[in-house]
C-alpha cells in the first residue's frame, strides 16, 4: 500500500481577494483553486496541547502530495467545512520523489 492510497478526501484550496469598497475599506471574497486529494486527521489531545503552548491552535492535519500549492494565507474547503491554515511542513525526503506535506489547520465555525 502506498501513501497515496490513503488520500481519500477531496479538498479545495481558497485564496482571498480584497477589493476596495470606495469608503476607505475593502471587501473580501474567497476564490476556489484546483481541487486536490489528501487525508484529514483530527489531532490528538496531546498534539492540541503542545500546539497551544506554541500559541498556534490547531484542530486537524491534512496530509497531501508535496506538489499541492498552498500558502498560510489560504484556507481549505472540505465539503461544507472550512479550515484555516496554521502551518505547512514537508517532513519527507523529497529527493527520493516520494513524500508528502502536512498542513496543520484549524476548523472555522
Amino acid at each position: 500500500m502506498s501513501l497515496t492510497d490513503l488520500y481519500i478526501d477531496t479538498f479545495t484550496p481558497q485564496t482571498v481577494t480584497r477589493t476596495a469598497d470606495n469608503v476607505g475599506g475593502y471587501t473580501e471574497a474567497w476564490a476556489d483553486g484546483t481541487d486536490f486529494v489528501g487525508r484529514l486527521s483530527i489531532l490528538s489531545a496531546n498534539e492540541r496541547m503542545s500546539s497551544d503552548k506554541l500559541t498556534v491552535f490547531a484542530s486537524h492535519k491534512i496530509y497531501c502530495a508535496p506538489s499541492v500549492s498552498l500558502a498560510e494565507v489560504d484556507r481549505i474547503k472540505h465539503g461544507t467545512r472550512y479550515f484555516e491554515i496554521k502551518g505547512i511542513q514537508l517532513p519527507s525526503d523529497l529527493s527520493t520523489g516520494i513524500g508528502h506535506q502536512e498542513v496543520t489547520v484549524m476548523e472555522i465555525d
